[in-house]
């Protein structure tokens, strides 16, 4: 069965790494068994093309989320964080110590109790407020 794959990754000019266009899995790049047709050159490139833009926008993104993140706690003392806890009650821009996570900032104050918390590894949801 061939299904539809865009190009994630080139290597050397070969595809390294696709993407199953239809269940959006990602996995190395196999030879088909079997090719009914082949490809021309210009439809790999365009696939690539618009695929690495992609790629290139989500890299960006998440450069300009470490970035902040890097502003706002790396260069911080560690008197300036609180030690996460479910019982305490946590206010926007709060620096927040968490076992597992890190260091991070409250980045947004959630209804029912719930916090977004930016860490390196990105925003995790927690509960705070509990008794």
């Amino acid at each position: 069965m061939n299904l539809v794959h865009s190009i994630v990754a080139l290597v050397a000019g070969r595809p390294k790494r696709v993407e199953c266009m239809t269940c959006a899995s990602q996995h190395n790049y196999r030879e088909p068994k079997e090719s009914s047709r082949p490809q021309a050159r210009t439809s790999r490139a365009r696939a690539s093309k618009g695929t690495r833009s992609r790629v290139t926008a989500a890299a960006a993104s998440e450069m300009q989320r470490r970035q902040q993140w890097q502003a706002l706690v790396a260069n911080q003392s560690s008197e300036s964080f609180r030690p996460y806890s479910t019982t305490e009650t946590f206010a926007l821009g709060e620096l927040v110590l968490h076992r597992k996570f890190g260091a991070g900032y409250v980045s947004e104050v959630l209804p029912e109790g719930k916090l977004n918390v930016m860490f390196e590894s990105g925003a995790k949801t927690l509960v705070h407020g509990g008794k």
